[in-house]
């Protein structure tokens, strides 16, 4: 019988398959996945199952459904703790929000992904996120800080590790900013990034390349040299490209880029052709792709005298503007919604972190000393124990008490009790290391647990201590070795042997200080052996 999880699993392949050879997710595998996540009651699944309906919808056009499905995944991911794909979820609401003629907002979820990617090491969203706000200030004409963003992003992806579509991105990033040095009069540096192209798919010929987004820069690469020739030859080899494409959405994002191109060389007949294909296979169905090509195709009209075609065309134009900016601020306000809800939920996360932390505070340390408590010294002896005896390493267990405490107590009070017991905690504090656990045992008496270290190491350790108290010099007029404050250690080091257990070790260092009590006190005594 197949398991839940496969079947999730199997799904995701289907939705992965179909995304890469018809750009849209497969919808039925959407919904399952969806129904799988009601049976297992995981909100891990059930963001992915919103994730991938949301790329569904995007790729259908109807972005307040794609928003709907950020919404909810982007909850389940916060839940989760899932922050990889909750900065994926974000990057994503970026892309609708420019997809609105939104940069503003576009912006804000890219850099809350950012915050999320940046904050718990997630380099390759880092390195998407970077490129989409690189988009942008390109679509600004903030050309230097998009090539700053773009070279960003580069980084981010050479620190991540190898898969599938690095090699292509980080062309991409390429080929941007070289678009940017032709946008900022500065061809050396452009025709330089081609070269560094061509040298990046010579080393990995494998991977899968943004072919069409290469076919362009070429061409501008070869209007730089002024090669009309060679230009004109690769405008038609990209629009054959876009001729044989059932669907030319998933390059959808090129098309204001081969218009913009071919208006610069005045290639009217060429213009005229590609938006002859984009309207038959429905790339500008969207008025927002409409709007980014208006310009382009306005000009293309009224260069050619064909004043009736222009109005008529404007006209319409506008009309669907004016629809569509009312669909946006219905879909702006959603998204604004979210991202307040996504910031109340991230608040309540973190609080209850916080208390998390508060609880585990109290249940682990100290309140008085804010050493390690009982329980907790306990536990690292256990596992200490356990790490000495597999790797055949020294451990050693101390028992530490405040000579004469109780007459202390008696002659200065219990406030200058508490405030002594402080003091020696402070010690211990000041030794403390990876290697060094002090915690108090109880009452005046502490345990030091210490792991990986040599005989010779924890002596120096054990007589520090001793020299640090008598340092504070804290009077004890009742003492019965010493006219200030005073401890008495006993300490038992050894490997431990298979049948020992943690609390022998114990056992043999409260034997120890037993030893140091007697020889008087103010001294400590270092056992290795076992005695009964």
């Amino acid at each position: 019988m197949i398991r839940k999880e496969d079947e999730v699993q199997n799904y995701i392949e289907r939705i992965r398959d179909r995304r890469s050879r018809e750009g849209i997710p497969d919808y039925d595998a959407c919904q399952r996945i969806l129904e799988h996540a009601a049976e297992m009651n995981s909100s891990a699944i059930f963001g992915m199952g919103y994730y991938y309906f949301a790329e569904y919808y995007l790729r259908d056009g109807d972005r307040e459904k794609t928003m709907h499905c950020l919404e909810e995944c982007a909850k389940c991911f916060l839940a989760a703790k899932m922050y990889e794909s909750l900065a994926r979820s974000y990057n994503l609401m970026g892309v609708v929000s420019e997809l609105q003629d939104d940069p503003v907002i576009a912006l804000d979820h890219y850099y809350t992904g950012l915050q999320y990617a940046e904050k718990f090491g997630h380099t390759y969203v880092h390195a998407m996120i970077d490129a989409n706000i690189g988009n942008i200030l390109m679509y600004m004409k903030r050309y230097e800080e998009a090539i700053q963003r773009y070279e960003q992003s580069l980084d981010y992806y050479g620190r991540s590790e190898d898969c599938p579509t690095r090699a292509g991105n980080m062309v991409m990033c390429l080929i941007c900013c070289g678009m940017c040095y032709r946008r900022l009069q500065q061809p050396e540096k452009a025709l330089s990034l081609w070269e560094e192209i061509a040298a990046a798919r010579q080393s990995r010929p494998d991977a899968k390349y943004p072919e069409l987004e290469l076919g362009i820069f070429e061409a501008e690469c070869h209007a730089m040299r002024g090669n009309r020739t060679a230009f004109f030859r690769g405008m038609e080899e990209i629009l054959q490209k876009l001729r044989d494409m059932e669907n030319v959405e998933p390059v959808a994002g090129c098309l204001k880029d081969i218009a913009e191109l071919l208006l610069d060389f005045r290639a009217y007949e060429l213009l005229e052709e590609f938006f002859r294909i984009i309207d038959e296979r429905g790339a500008c169905a969207r008025i927002t792709r409409e709007m980014e090509l208006y310009p382009c195709r306005s000009a293309c009209l009224l260069s050619q005298n064909k004043t009736r075609e222009y109005l008529e065309y404007t006209r319409r134009y506008f009309t669907a503007y004016e629809k569509d900016r009312q669909n946006n601020r219905r879909v702006t306000a959603r998204v604004l919604e979210l991202r307040d809800r996504l910031n109340a939920m991230e608040r309540e996360r973190e609080k209850m972190q916080d208390d998390n932390r508060y609880l585990e505070n109290i249940a682990l340390y100290d309140s008085m000393t804010n050493l390690a408590n009982r329980t907790s010294l306990n536990e690292h002896a256990c596992i200490k124990f356990e790490e000495a005896q597999r790797e055949k390493k020294l451990l050693g267990v101390e028992l530490l008490d405040i000579d004469c405490f109780k007459k202390y107590n008696d002659t200065y009070g219990h406030l200058a009790g508490d405030a002594c017991i402080e003091a020696v905690a402070g010690v211990l504090q000041s030794v403390g290391s990876a290697r060094v656990f002090c915690g108090r045992y109880g009452g005046d008496e502490f345990m030091i647990v210490y792991s990986d270290m040599t005989l010779e190491e924890i002596g120096g350790v054990v007589e520090r201590i001793e020299q640090q108290v008598r340092k504070l010099a804290f009077p004890h007029s009742a003492s019965e070795c010493s006219d200030i404050v005073t401890v008495s250690q006993g300490v038992f080091v050894r490997k431990p042997d298979e049948p020992n257990r943690e609390w022998d070790f114990n056992f043999q260092a409260d034997s120890a200080l037993y030893l140091a009590k007697r020889a008087g006190r103010n001294c400590y005594r270092i056992k290795t052996e076992f005695s009964e």
